[in-house]
């Protein structure tokens, strides 16, 4: 169990958090839900080690997953994921994992969005972390392709089972991918709850969740 205790983050003179509170399952993944400005971002960047706050975290080991892949663009993909991991079996299992093995020796601007947030995806399991962190990766994609990326996502971390973290504002998202989703209204957990089934999970299932999240965040 990872325990955060006593967060407390303040910006400008205004609290985002006081005291917040919260255990993170281990080996599981978490989503925490929020709308724009909830402080979704604020604890993952604590947890991170990116910002000073107040509080108890513990020291943790982080991959990190942002809305941008933000590769290193003079490199290819192969190169990128070396930077991380210097096993080149590793690597070129990884690449499979994530359907890119023929993406290889491409450079970040020739690769799509999807396929550039999936090489961010391999770099972040491949890097020996205690803890994934996801700031809304899919944000920027369509639907049709944010389906798929949350399922490949899903199928790397089945061979893994490493913690996630994933924040995100979408609802079908949380759904889709969570097996604990957490509401963040105002600095504090107004909605915490397990999911049933085996995610992924479909447009259309687990619809009593999806209206419990709902009703939360209006």
């Amino acid at each position: 169990m990872i325990e955060i205790k006593n967060f407390s983050k303040t910006y400008s003179g205004m609290p985002v958090y006081e005291n917040f509170d919260l255990s993170i399952t281990e080996g599981e993944i978490t989503c925490i839900l929020g709308e724009s400005g909830s402080g979704k971002t604020t604890l993952l960047n604590a947890i991170a080690e990116l910002i000073k706050y107040e509080g108890s975290i513990p020291k943790l080991k982080c991959s990190y997953v942002f809305q941008t892949p933000r590769l290193v663009p003079n490199l290819t993909v192969y190169d990128n994921l070396k930077l991380i991991c210097k096993d080149e079996k590793k690597v070129c299992d990884m690449l499979e994992k994530v359907r890119l093995s023929d993406k290889a020796h491409s450079f970040p601007l020739k690769l799509s969005g999807g396929q550039a947030q999936r090489v961010a995806i391999a770099r972040a399991f491949l890097f020996e972390s205690d803890i994934i962190l996801m700031d809304e990766p899919f944000a920027s994609l369509d639907i049709k392709l944010k389906a798929q990326m949350t399922e490949l996502f899903f199928e790397v971390w089945c061979g893994d089972r490493r913690t996630v973290l994933f924040v995100t504002h979408d609802v079908d998202e949380a759904v889709s991918v969570a097996q604990r989703i957490i509401v963040i209204n105002g600095g504090k957990i107004i909605y915490d709850r397990r999911a049933e089934g085996q995610p992924p999970r479909a447009l259309g299932q687990a619809e009593e969740l999806r209206s419990g999240l709902i009703s939360a965040l209006l």
